[in-house]
């Protein structure tokens, strides 16, 4: 499985934020396994078989809303397919039917920053991005406490509702990188 990738996407979707969909150096997971464009794996991101400290960079787009019914909306339906006979045209899924409460959709990002520890290089960088649909960033941030910020950006976000959209880089804090090789 793309012995040289050096970059994960840890959450594929349909590799909608990628120009480039096809790269030696790009290994695409996903849970999903109905994704019109597969993942190179359908893997759980909060527990793979990677070995310590594989990637390079990780990037991270964990489903913003919770609560929501699979195939009842746009941004619920893994398949392009399903989209179209529907009517829609956008071929994004965020995975909004993957968890029904908050604490559900907060578990998940714990458990996958955790594991992004462990598989991530020392001087790797994680690249998350959040939607403030229901929480904001500042409220998210906290789960991350052994990681440093070195770079918030904020996106516009195209489309009918306004919703601020960030992209966080993080590095693991020095003291974390020592508390793993001893």
């Amino acid at each position: 499985m793309k012995g040289n990738a050096t970059i994960l996407d840890a959450t594929a979707s349909n590799r909608s934020m990628w120009k480039t969909k096809e790269s030696d150096r790009v290994l695409w997971i996903d849970v999903e396994p109905e994704l019109s464009v597969k993942p190179d794996s359908v893997m759980d991101c909060t527990n793979t078989d990677f070995e310590s400290k594989r990637f390079h960079t990780i990037f991270f787009d964990p489903p913003h809303s919770y609560g929501r019914t699979k195939n009842t909306g746009i941004h619920q339906t893994p398949s392009y397919e399903v989209q179209k006979n529907k009517g829609w045209r956008t071929g994004a899924y965020y995975g909004f039917d993957k968890y029904q409460t908050k604490a559900s959709l907060l578990g998940f990002i714990n458990k996958a920053q955790r594991e992004f520890l462990r598989i991530l290089s020392d001087n790797g960088i994680l690249w998350f991005k959040w939607a403030e649909i229901h929480s904001t960033l500042d409220s998210i941030l906290p789960i991350f406490k052994e990681w440093n910020v070195m770079m918030k950006i904020e996106v516009a976000f195209q489309g009918k509702v306004k919703t601020r959209t960030w992209w966080v880089a993080f590095m693991k804090t020095p003291q974390f990188c020592e508390k793993e090789d001893t």
